[in-house]
């Protein structure tokens, strides 16, 4: 019974718990977008394979132990002879040396030649034919080996070098990134709140609007007022209220810009908590100008010091190579007639490579790699200026923006004294209409113009901290 009532009661909240707005403010709407952006999580990726290659490259430094095996197998053994016959006879002398007992011609005293002209012997002793079966059934061999390079023309340094680097490029590329997904999130955040201020506006504006209407219909019922007045106040009601849809639609795309920023349901009902202020941030401008914080500016200092890399390791392929190898293995399993018997042994081996003539070709490669270390060099000076720029650009936007955010508050205030005025002279006949609808959309368009202001000074103070690296 108590299960089936909370079943109920569960139905009955669900609406009430789905229909509740996610209350958000800048820094919340920062972090939401940083923990759902793919592009951030892609550079993470990035930067994660980047260590791994450099621990990679880190390895070569160290000796390698590798293990082998070999087995073998075959059926048919295979059979050899080795012809006997006939062989000559040696004897030793008075000092033990073995001497060919040659047959000596008495006459001459010379040893007697036979029709081959080969010398003939006293003696002969006879060898019989050999047999010989291999046999290699169930040969095998393992072993260990250890490799270590001794000088490879720094290379390997140069690899490892390369590496590092490239992970440091690709810690750079996730905070370079990082800053992209915040100028979005700021601008799909100060988007909404500036049109949620926009619809507030024209909302007073068709309420000022339908008054006028209003008190010009009670005119032209009570004979005081043309008819032709009314319906030039209803025309400018109907642009009102078709300015208050607008709005409302522009509101609710940016709900639905500023929803898939952040990494929500495009129709989540969204609350934020700020309103567009008329002061500026104080450390913004206070800190001074400088690039060197700058991701970008980082990323051209590594992209040099890699071109510097490639050259070196270039270079590394023409120099002396030197390495060695020690192993230690052990094998059995050929037979010779029948008999067999394992071996283990160490070996140790050492390899030097002198390259000595390539017709030019490492000299012209290194050449070639040097022109593009210098062209990185002109690119990042060419790309250090323009950073400089933007960044001077970026602070004289923010004190422009400081600027019309002044102006707009004053012309909004004007404008607001404008209305009132010819309001009052409106009700007492001294002014017509047509002057009177022109002060309400004065008044209006200084309203709209100030929040605009509002909103592009937020924006120009997240722009001026990306150029100075400080986002």
């Amino acid at each position: 019974m108590k299960k089936w009532w909370l079943l109920v009661i569960g139905l009955c909240l669900s609406p009430w718990l789905e229909a509740q707005p996610v209350i958000l403010d800048l820094q919340k709407c920062r972090d939401m977008a940083l923990e759902n952006s793919k592009k951030l999580q892609a550079a993470e990726q990035q930067q994660q394979k980047a260590l791994y290659e450099q621990r990679s490259y880190r390895a070569n430094f160290l000796p390698k132990i590798s293990a082998s095996g070999l087995y073998a197998y075959m059926n048919k053994k295979m059979d050899y002879s080795i012809d006997g016959g006939y062989l000559p006879v040696f004897k030793p002398d008075a000092s033990g040396t073995l001497q060919p007992d040659l047959l000596i011609n008495p006459e001459t005293g010379l040893p007697v030649v036979g029709a081959d002209g080969n010398p003939v012997f006293n003696s002969y002793a006879f060898m019989p034919d050999i047999a010989l079966e291999l046999g290699l059934r169930n040969v095998y061999s393992v072993g260990v080996a250890l490799e270590q390079p001794v000088y490879m023309g720094g290379k390997v340094r140069s690899a490892f070098k390369m590496a590092t680097v490239g992970k440091e490029m690709a810690e750079l590329g996730v905070k370079s990134s990082r800053a992209e997904v915040l100028i979005e999130t700021d601008e799909a955040y100060w988007q909404y709140v500036r049109v949620r201020e926009l619809v507030k506006v024209a909302e007073k504006y068709v309420e000022v609007v339908a008054e006028l209407v209003k008190n010009v219909t009670d005119g032209v019922e009570a004979g005081m007022v043309s008819r032709n007045d009314l319906l030039k106040a209803q025309v400018k009601q109907n642009e009102a209220e078709l300015q208050l849809s607008k709005a409302k639609n522009g509101l609710k795309l940016a709900g639905m810009n500023l929803c898939r920023v952040i990494g929500v349901g495009l129709d989540t009902e969204l609350e934020v908590r700020d309103s567009l202020q008329a002061e500026p941030v104080s450390t913004v401008l206070e800190e001074g100008d400088d690039i060197m914080t700058r991701p970008e500016y980082n990323l051209l200092e590594k992209q040099v010091e890699l071109k510097e890399r490639e050259v070196a390791l270039a270079r590394a392929d023409f120099l002396p190579q030197l390495g060695v190898t020690a192993g230690y293995g052990y094998g059995d399993g050929i037979t010779l007639n029948g008999e067999s018997s394992g071996v283990a042994s160490f070996t140790a081996m050492a390899s030097l490579k002198i390259p000595i003539y390539y017709w030019g070709e490492g000299r012209n490669k290194v050449k070639a790699l040097k022109a593009e270390e210098n062209m990185a060099r002109l690119q990042q000076e060419e790309l250090t200026q323009m950073m400089q720029l933007e960044m001077a650009k970026a602070r004289c936007n923010v004190e422009d923006a400081l600027v019309r955010v002044k102006m707009t508050e004053k012309s909004l205030g004007q404008a607001e004294e404008n209305l009132q005025e010819s309001k009052n002279r409106y009700e007492v006949g001294m002014e017509a209409i047509t002057d009177y609808m022109e002060a309400q959309a004065q008044w209006q368009q200084a309203w709209s113009d100030a929040i605009d202001a509002k909103a592009e000074l937020r924006l120009s103070e997240t722009y001026y901290l990306k150029a100075t690296g400080r986002l």
